[in-house]
């Protein structure tokens, strides 16, 4: 059994994670068509993908930092696959559409927001 790493990244953005769920699903068939990802299930096959539903924390020092890092974090959910690094569920993974949130309203001093994305290994 593998480690998490000491930073998780998904396309070099530095996420500060505080929950991590791993769903073994079997693979699917992607399509990317405009903004939105299509999964067909392939009947017979015996290959299985991660879905990951990750939670964290947007974090800066000023607004203006925390506007950037809230905005690399968003810049993700482009539909393209990108590289997860978490040391045990390394690979290319895309963010599936309409998962990514941010709960704006916090108790945290306006320095940080709370998100969370779901994943799916392409």
């Amino acid at each position: 059994m593998g480690t998490y790493s000491d930073t998780i990244t998904f396309n070099a953005v530095s996420l500060n994670v505080t929950s991590l769920t791993p769903v073994y699903k079997q693979k699917t068939r992607k399509t990317f068509v405009g903004k939105t990802l299509v999964q067909v299930k392939i009947i017979g096959i015996g290959a299985q993908q991660w879905e990951l539903t990750v939670s964290g924390l947007v974090i800066g020092d000023t607004t203006a930092e925390l506007s950037t890092n809230r905005a690399a974090i968003e810049a993700l959910d482009d539909v393209s696959s990108h590289a997860f690094v978490d040391g045990i569920h390394d690979g290319e993974y895309v963010v599936i559409p309409g998962s990514l949130s941010f709960k704006d309203k916090n108790d945290r001093g306006n320095m940080s927001y709370v998100y969370s994305f779901k994943l799916v290994e392409v």
